[in-house]
């Protein structure tokens, strides 16, 4: 898209008695008009010329398209036809509109978009800083678009088809080994210990951890049931819905120790088994500030809190007084859904099968997981050589069956 380009419209009376719509604009330093019947197709034009230029905007008159709906028209028809979304699902498709697919081609006819306009319109994502992650994302509500648009017989063919998609590096997922969680783990203020061995041991995600209700545990066969997870809109602000996928609708068995540690909160009576210290839901945002990062800190040998200078705060809270900056730093900076990938990694240490760790985690597929975490910790790694080693070990040697020489006569 070239900013910067202006069109207007004059009402120009005809001899014969109809009016002509002119749409006025400037092409290679000089005034242009074109005519147009009637105000709608006028006006519509006229945002071509504003959003991609005359130049550009001249090519589309060759193609008949008064009676094609707009990408902006067609979008907000594409998102109403979806059923069974949560909203803030929409919320997002129309931020995907409103912040970059609308500034770029929103007033083109969708018959009018080519694979070189999606193109450019991915190159300007990646040079104005979006997140590979964000542009794929876009680009498949797009894709999603256009192939509606073809069944609805708008396009012959899908212009997002064969787009080269930008690969960043990913984030690189911690996960901690046991005596660098025991350390994390001794940071964290005792109210809030039960909700990070659960974390850990059932490899909940951080939402589905904090809807989970008195109901959802049976302590007697010691498991819970995930049916549910917080999500939030800025329509209906926090609320109480499925949770990710299919998948994570899953019963996760527990240990006895933990059983025993949450016993007091399943039978509390409160409505979340997991609540805040005033009572109240959990929310990531404040249990991060408030209690993770502060721990984090501890765990690496530093203050829990500093002020905007880095230097510590003084009048720390009773809370994190007694406990003192770890001797021996982990040297690592989970993220509180690193201790999902924590789960995980011991699981496959401990030669857990593969779809075991995929019920327990929720994942769509075995190969979600395998790709997910299998590469995680070396010590499986280790552990095949060494299979190889030991039946090394207990084969019988190899026999000799290098060719001899034949005897000279």
């Amino acid at each position: 898209m070239t900013p910067g380009h202006s069109a207007s419209i004059r009402v120009r009376p005809r001899t014969n008695g109809t009016v002509a719509f002119d749409v006025r604009y400037r092409l290679d330093s000089r005034s242009k008009t074109t005519s147009f019947d009637n105000q709608q197709a006028a006006e519509r034009w006229a945002r071509i010329v504003r959003q991609i230029g005359p130049s550009e905007a001249l090519k589309l008159l060759e193609i008949d398209s008064h009676d094609v709906p707009t990408v902006d028209e067609y979008a907000e028809r594409f998102i109403a036809s979806k059923s069974g979304r949560e909203p803030r699902t929409f919320e997002t498709y129309r931020t995907y509109m409103r912040t970059s697919i609308s500034p770029a081609m929103g007033t083109l006819p969708v018959d009018a978009v080519l694979p070189e306009r999606i193109a450019a319109w991915v190159t300007s994502q990646q040079v104005a800083g979006s997140a590979s992650k964000t542009i794929k994302n876009r680009h498949g509500f797009l894709y999603a678009m256009f192939q509606h648009a073809m069944q609805d017989g708008l396009v012959k063919k899908n212009p997002c088809e064969g787009t080269g998609i930008p690969k960043g590096e990913n984030r690189e997922m911690v996960f901690l080994r046991h005596r660098e969680f025991d350390t994390l783990y001794q940071c964290i203020p005792d109210y809030w210990k039960p909700f990070v061995r659960f974390l850990v041991v059932s490899g909940c995600r951080f939402n589905e951890a904090t809807a989970l209700r008195p109901g959802d545990f049976d302590l007697d066969s010691r498991s819970v049931r995930v049916s549910r997870a917080w999500k939030s809109s800025a329509a209906h602000g926090w609320y109480i819905g499925a949770p990710k996928t299919d998948r994570s609708k899953r019963t996760i068995t527990l240990p006895d120790y933990l059983v025993d540690m949450l016993r007091p909160l399943v039978q509390a009576g409160n409505e979340y088994v997991f609540t805040n210290t005033t009572g109240g839901p959990i929310r990531q945002p404040n249990f991060f500030t408030n209690v993770w990062n502060p721990a984090r800190r501890l765990a690496n040998g530093r203050a829990p809190f500093v002020d905007k200078d880095g230097n510590p705060k003084d009048g720390v809270q009773a809370t994190w007084r007694d406990i003192p900056p770890a001797a021996e730093p982990i040297g690592k900076w989970p993220r509180i859904h690193d201790l999902r990938h924590t789960c995980a990694s011991w699981l496959i240490n401990a030669g857990v099968p593969i779809y075991v760790i995929q019920r327990r985690l929720g994942h769509e597929s075995m190969k979600t997981t395998a790709d997910t975490y299998s590469h995680l910790s070396p010590d499986v790694m280790y552990a095949a050589a060494d299979v190889f080693a030991a039946i090394h070990a207990l084969a019988p040697p190899e026999s000799d069956t290098t060719p001899q020489p034949a005897p000279q006569i």
